[in-house]
Formats: C-alpha cells, sequence, structure tokens
C-alpha cells in the first residue's frame, strides 16, 4: 500500500518506513470513530514509538524469527479502545485493557468475515490475533508483558509506555528516542490535549464508573491520589472500598477460615 492511501507516512528524515496494510487503516477509522483525537492519536504515536525501538534495541533488532511489525503497529492502534466514548462498546466489569483487547479480537474477526481487503492474512492466524489480545490487555503490566513468550507483546507495551516520556524513555535513562524523533512523530500525529489533565480525568472515570475493576492495577493510583472527579473527591471512599478489596486480605481471610474450620474437626 502506498504512503498516499493511507493515514500513516513514512518519516524519511528519522528513518522509519511504516507497515502500510489495509487493515491498520481500517483500524485506525475504528479508533477514530469511538474515541477522541487526543486518544487516537496516542494510539498512532505509540505504534511509530514501536517502530523506532524495534530499530534501537538489540533484543529486537536481532530477533529471530523477525517480529511481525503488522501485528505491533494494529496492536498500538487498538490498545485503547478500552476508552471509547461510544459507551455501549464499554462493559461494566472488566478492566479497560480487557476491553480494548475484546473489541480488537472482535475487530479483527469482523474484518476477516466480511472480507476486508488482505483479510487472507488473519484468516486462520488465530495466534495473531491471540497476541493482539494478550498486548493489549497487558499493555500497562511491564511485569508480565515484558516477558511475554511472543516478543511483539513486550514491544507493543515498550511502545505504549513511550508515549508517555518521550525522550525521557525508559525512565532514569532516556535518549532511546531522540527529540528529533519525537518532535517529527507529534507534527504528524499532534498531543490535542493529550496530557496530564487528561489522563487524570479517563482514569478517575474508570475509578468512579467501575471501581472493581481499577483495585489490582494502575488506575487505583490515580482513584488514591486524585478522588472520582479528578480533584480530590471520593478518594477517601475508594481507599476504603480498595483496601476491603485487596487480594492479600481475600487469600489470608480465606485461609484462617480453612485453618478454624479443620482446627474445629481436630
Amino acid at each position: 500500500m502506498s504512503t498516499q492511501k493511507t493515514p500513516f507516512p513514512d518519516l524519511p528524515n528519522i528513518g522509519i518506513k511504516f507497515p502500510h496494510s489495509p487493515i491498520t487503516v481500517a483500524a485506525f477509522e475504528y479508533t477514530k470513530q469511538h474515541t477522541v483525537e487526543a486518544t487516537y492519536n496516542h494510539c498512532v504515536r505509540s505504534a511509530y514509538w514501536a517502530l523506532i525501538l524495534a530499530k534501537k534495541l538489540p533484543n529486537f533488532a536481532s530477533a529471530s524469527p523477525p517480529l511481525n511489525l503488522e501485528t505491533v503497529v494494529l496492536t498500538n492502534i487498538l490498545h485503547d479502545m478500552g476508552w471509547a466514548t461510544t459507551k455501549g462498546l464499554i462493559s461494566k466489569d472488566k478492566r479497560f485493557e480487557v476491553d480494548g483487547a475484546n473489541l480488537a479480537h472482535e475487530f479483527v474477526h469482523r474484518y476477516v468475515d466480511e472480507g476486508g481487503e488482505g483479510a487472507a492474512n488473519w484468516k486462520n492466524n488465530e495466534h495473531r490475533v491471540q497476541t493482539i489480545w494478550d498486548a493489549i490487555a497487558l499493555h500497562t503490566t511491564a511485569s508480565i508483558a515484558l516477558y511475554h513468550p511472543a516478543r511483539e507483546v513486550a514491544l507493543a507495551h515498550l511502545g505504549v509506555m513511550a508515549d508517555f516520556s518521550g525522550p525521557m524513555f525508559p525512565p532514569g535513562n532516556g535518549a532511546v528516542i531522540t527529540e528529533a524523533e519525537y518532535r517529527e512523530v507529534a507534527r504528524h500525529f499532534p498531543l490535542a490535549g493529550f496530557g496530564t489533565e487528561s489522563l487524570v480525568n479517563v482514569m478517575c472515570g474508570l475509578c468512579r464508573d467501575k471501581p472493581e475493576t481499577t483495585y489490582d492495577n494502575i488506575v487505583s493510583g490515580f482513584g488514591l491520589e486524585f478522588g472520582l472527579d479528578g480533584k480530590g473527591g471520593g478518594k477517601e471512599g475508594f481507599r476504603e472500598a480498595m483496601e476491603r478489596e485487596q487480594p492479600a486480605k481475600q487469600v489470608l481471610d480465606g485461609l484462617r477460615y480453612l485453618e478454624e474450620l479443620l482446627a474445629r474437626e481436630a
């Protein structure tokens, strides 16, 4: 596919050739239909960072077999569908990452079923579709994503995380992505309001709307710090509810019950 037919330009100034395919264009249109500009531009920038990191980081650049970059790019473009503004797409009982993974899974299967251009490359290739599901479900969980056997999962995760620090990525080291590279990608896909305030609003909204899905992951930190409205409202109530639902507490309470149960029979 030529760059004239795609929203994803090659960036020769920084040595990036985008892996163009019809399904990635369709995925971008789907993402644009259901999220705000700040979100869908973030998703595309994360795809570019993944491509840059794939060239610069030895464990990806020398991977054998080579990474499937189309899979990575498609993952990144769809990874935040869990932030969709079309509320009918969003569950009431699942983490936003799982919502996004499910929506991506459904999107790919629908694209194949409807005979989208290039669909044959995805038909009967459930491994690639599962890799996308895994990568999106784990994109905020570095302690698992980085060690997934499919290296595409780790690369997609790093691409997402890089969009939060740019030339400071990775935190504490930096300099993997240059300022020139960051400016070039952001010139084509601007922040459009993607910043601390918008992120706090999204995450606190999740804490407000489906708090049970946030207690064991990154989202809870926003509720603990900024409350349910992004301004501190409901912070203490959220903290109390989270403490009641802590997995360690539930595990220990269960074991104490079993110990007492067996002790009564002795």
